[in-house]
């Protein structure tokens, strides 16, 4: 670990309509509907041929996280039910005090503002807490929805970067994304 600045929340974030957790093993309802859909298991490690067991490793795999490479992978959940509707994370980048936020919502959770929320709830909580001086974000040019809910909730557009991530199929290019500490804090 570079630095250990990210912890779980203790308690749960929760602003009443979205709460971030830990996942948990009952949350493989959320997975088989993740894996579902191709642009989740084409930038994410969710299953793309779904099984219980699949979803139970994919479960494991997000609670190591921490111990391992010192990011933090949350469930979006709804706060009226619990429900598990995607996943959230905080991943530690090389230059310290610098982690990349990146997330996805089930289908049929999405167009009610609830990303935002866990943006904003996850992005807040880490650069106040002390050791997180910048949150990024990495969005390909053609996925508006996620430019979107970044420039609500606060993140600045700083440039592309050409031929930038690597997927299974191809490369492509990404919009960088960022909230630093002095956002939140006012003090530009």
């Amino acid at each position: 670990m570079l630095d250990s600045a990210v912890q779980y929340p203790d308690p749960h974030l929760d602003d009443g309509i979205v709460t971030l957790r830990q996942w948990e093993t009952t949350d493989i309802g959320c997975l088989a509907a993740a894996s579902t859909d191709a642009a989740i298991v084409q930038i994410t490690s969710v299953p793309a041929i779904y099984s219980d067991d699949e979803a139970r490793a994919y479960i494991e795999r997000q609670w190591s996280r921490l111990s391992l490479d010192d990011s933090l992978s949350l469930v979006i959940a709804t706060s009226s039910d619990n429900r598990a509707v995607g996943s959230i994370v905080l991943l530690q980048r090389p230059q310290r005090g610098v982690y990349g936020v990146g997330y996805w919502l089930v289908g049929d959770a999405r167009g009610q503002g609830l990303t935002a929320r866990a943006v904003a709830l996850l992005s807040d909580w880490a650069l106040s807490t002390g050791g997180v001086s910048r949150v990024e974000a990495w969005v390909e040019p053609v996925n508006l929805a996620s430019q979107r809910v970044l420039t609500t909730t606060g993140f600045q557009r700083e440039g592309l970067l050409r031929s930038f991530l690597v997927l299974p199929t191809r490369r492509a290019d990404v919009h960088v994304f960022s909230r630093v500490s002095a956002d939140i804090l006012g003090l530009k």
